[in-house]
């Protein structure tokens, strides 16, 4: 895949919209690609996360309970979004359930990033400061509807 499809992946994704083109380009050359055969294993529950992956090709699933069923990935979404600001450990699961292209980007690629480009770190502040508004406010309205 060519790097400005990439651009074009990245810049769809809410994470990567606060990164100017240049910084976007900066960013895929400093991250990895791999691709990954049918039921080859990305991570397991409970592995560090110290990346995310964005899936350009393929099929990945994730499942972190056996009696549950798997979510599964489609090209174009990014797995470990909060992996790439925090330490944490994989909550699930993820294996390729076809032959899988993708890009993984190291946290310590994306913190540089942020400190090189300050504005960039506002920015990305602010998005996820309103999603986690948006999803407290979700919550107060099911809390609200359930009179608890």
């Amino acid at each position: 895949m060519a790097i400005d499809d990439d651009i074009v992946l990245l810049r769809r994704l809410d994470f990567f919209q606060v990164f100017q083109p240049d910084q976007l380009r900066l960013i895929l050359f400093a991250a990895d690609s791999r691709i990954f055969r049918p039921n080859e294993v990305l991570f397991k529950k409970g592995d560090a996360a110290n990346e995310g992956f964005l899936l350009q090709s393929g099929l990945i699933s994730l499942n972190g309970d056996p009696n549950t069923p798997a979510e599964f990935v489609r090209p174009g979404m990014l797995i470990g979004e909060y992996s790439l600001l925090a330490e944490s450990e994989r909550a699930t699961n993820a294996t390729a359930r076809e032959t899988s292209r993708v890009i993984i980007f190291p946290r310590k690629l994306i913190l540089r990033l942020l400190s090189e480009y300050p504005d960039a770190a506002v920015a990305l502040r602010q998005k996820l400061a309103e999603r986690a508004d948006a999803f407290a406010q979700s919550l107060e309205r099911i809390v609200a509807r359930l009179g608890a």
